[in-house]
């Protein structure tokens, strides 16, 4: 595995299930619901019509098991999907326009990998994972 460090764009929101800063394709509902303006919400519309044809959807974002809770895992990009990151980063400049702050985290991540593919990889919410909202 490279030692470049994954990225992550996030906001102050709280996904529910896996209790970390969420990142800002779940957060996007946030400038919909807020009224952000037209111009935003059509680019980021765009973007994402973008990542729906390049990025792979996870196939598996979590783990389950009969007798504990559910483990949901939390994506990165890796950092060789360079088109993907400048787009996210794109993303994050139009979210923080609407209202809703985004800031990017690295970290490298060695363990508790769920999924994985080229361009990102979902990992198991760690403790000890950088936050960018305190």
């Amino acid at each position: 595995m490279s030692s470049s460090q994954y990225v992550r764009f996030v906001t102050p929101l709280i996904h529910p299930w896996s209790g970390v800063e969420s990142g800002f394709f779940q957060a996007s509902w946030y400038l919909y619901r807020n009224g952000a303006p037209r111009w935003i919400t059509d680019e980021l519309s765009e973007q994402f019509d973008w990542y729906n044809r390049y990025l792979a959807v996870p196939d598996r974002i979590g783990r389950h098991f009969k007798r504990r809770r559910s483990i949901w895992g939390i994506c990165w990009f890796d950092p060789k999907a360079l088109e993907a990151i400048e787009r996210a980063r794109y993303c994050a400049w139009l979210i923080g326009e609407g209202g809703l702050p985004v800031r990017d985290i690295k970290a490298r991540i060695a363990k508790e990998i769920i999924w994985r593919d080229s361009q990102q990889i979902v990992v198991k919410p760690m403790s000890d994972l950088p936050k960018a909202f305190t």
